[in-house]
C-alpha cells in the first residue's frame, strides 16, 4: 500500500480533476512580486491586493499509476493532443512535449523507487482549449500534483500545494508566475486570492455563482496565447518603474473591492461594467496584449447585446468572457461570435475545486 513501510506489490492509480477559471478582475497582480510593490508605491498597504476569479467546469483530468519495479521509467498520454512518449530518464530532453508532466514526476521520483514502485504511466486530458487563457496548465500541475500526493500517502495543504504549482511552473516558463490559477483549481467557487507580505490566502465571496453564469458567455478566439510573454513585458515596465504601468495596475488593484461588493449583492449590471473598466485599463498594459481578432470579436458581441467583458488572463489570444444583463441575450451574442470566428465555451461554475474519482 502506498506511503506503508513495506515494498509495493500491487500498482495503484488515482485519477484527480481541476476547473479551470474565468478571472473576474486583479489578474497580474497574483504575479510576485507586483502585490507589494503596489502596496508600498500607492500607499496600499492598508488592505490587501487582491484577485477574484470564478472556477468553471472545463476540468484538466489526470490518471496516475505506479507499478512496482526496481527500474523507473515513465509512459505519458495527452488525450486531448493525441500524443504519447515513453522513456527511463527525466532529462531536459527527454519527454519534450510534456515538460508539465516531466516536472512532477520529476519532483517525486526518489520517492517513488523508496517505496517499491518502478513505472510511472501519466494519462491526462484537458477539457480548456490549449493557450486558451483559462489557466489549463496550472489546472493540470494541480491535478497532478494531488494525484502524486495521494499516491504517496501524504496529507495535502491546499494553500501549499498551489505554492508548490507555483514554484514548478515559474521553473518551467523560466519566467515570473501567478498563483491565481492554482487557488480556482484546488478550491474552485467564486474566490478572492489576498496577496501579502505573509503569502497569498484566499477566501470564498458569497454569491449565486449558478446565476452569474447565466449572465456569462465565454469564446474563444482560435488564437493560442503565451502567457509568459505578456505578464513578462508587464513586469519589466514594473521592475523598471515605469509610471504609466504601475499606474494602470494600480487602477486595476483599485478595482477589486468594487469587483467583490457587486458580486456579493448579485448585481449582474454592475459588474458587467466593472468586467470592462479593467479590460479598458489591461489593453494598454503592454503591446500584444489585443490582437485584431480580439478587437473584432469584443465589437462583435457588444453589438450583438453584451454589456461588458474582457480578455481571460494575459491576452495576446485566447478567450474572451463577455457578459449580458439578461440571460434571454445571451443566444444571440453566442451566435455573434460563432459567425465571427469565435468557438463558444461551456461556463458552468465549479462548486468544487479538485475531486478524485
Amino acid at each position: 500500500m502506498a506511503g506503508s513501510s513495506t515494498l509495493a506489490t500491487q500498482p495503484v492509480t488515482c485519477t484527480t480533476r481541476a476547473p479551470t477559471r474565468i478571472d473576474m478582475a486583479g489578474g497580474t497582480l497574483d504575479i510576485w512580486p507586483l502585490a507589494a510593490i503596489l502596496q508600498e508605491k500607492f500607499e496600499l498597504w492598508n488592505a490587501p491586493i487582491e484577485t477574484v476569479n470564478l472556477a468553471i467546469e472545463l476540468r484538466a483530468e489526470a490518471k496516475v499509476t505506479f507499478y512496482p519495479g526496481q527500474d523507473f521509467a515513465w509512459e505519458f498520454n495527452d488525450k486531448s493532443l493525441g500524443r504519447s512518449a515513453v522513456g527511463n530518464t527525466l532529462n531536459q530532453n527527454d519527454g519534450a512535449d510534456f515538460v508539465l508532466l516531466r516536472a512532477v514526476t520529476r519532483l517525486y521520483r526518489n520517492e517513488i523507487l523508496r517505496q517499491g514502485y518502478g513505472r510511472v504511466s501519466i494519462e491526462t486530458n484537458a477539457q480548456a482549449p490549449r493557450g486558451s487563457g483559462l489557466g489549463g496548465s496550472s489546472s493540470l500541475v494541480i491535478a497532478l500534483l494531488a494525484a502524486f500526493n495521494k499516491l504517496l500517502g501524504h496529507s495535502v495543504d491546499g494553500t501549499e500545494l498551489c505554492r508548490t504549482a507555483q514554484t514548478l511552473e515559474a521553473g518551467i516558463l523560466g519566467n515570473l508566475a501567478g498563483n491565481q490559477d492554482h487557488f480556482a483549481a484546488y478550491f474552485g467557487g467564486l474566490q478572492t486570492v489576498k496577496h501579502t507580505a505573509f503569502g497569498s490566502t484566499t477566501s470564498q465571496i458569497p454569491s449565486d455563482i449558478d446565476d452569474l453564469s447565466r449572465h456569462l458567455v465565454l469564446a474563444h478566439s482560435g488564437q493560442q496565447h503565451f502567457s509568459a510573454f505578456n505578464n513578462w513585458l508587464v513586469l519589466e515596465k514594473v521592475l523598471t518603474a515605469d509610471a504609466g504601468v504601475l499606474e494602470r495596475c494600480a487602477a486595476i488593484a483599485k478595482i477589486v473591492p468594487d469587483m467583490k461588493k457587486e458580486l456579493q449583492n448579485k448585481n449582474w449590471q454592475a459588474v458587467s461594467r466593472l468586467l470592462s473598466a479593467e479590460w479598458d485599463i489591461r489593453r494598454n498594459l503592454a503591446p500584444g496584449i489585443v490582437t485584431p481578432t480580439l478587437e473584432s470579436l469584443y465589437t462583435t458581441a457588444l453589438r450583438a447585446g453584451a454589456t461588458g467583458g474582457k480578455v481571460c488572463g494575459a491576452g495576446g489570444g485566447g478567450v474572451l468572457v463577455m457578459m449580458v444583463d439578461h440571460p434571454s441575450q445571451k443566444a444571440a451574442v453566442e451566435t455573434a461570435l460563432r459567425t465571427g470566428g469565435g468557438e463558444v465555451l461551456t461556463c458552468a461554475p465549479a462548486h468544487k475545486g479538485l475531486v478524485y474519482s
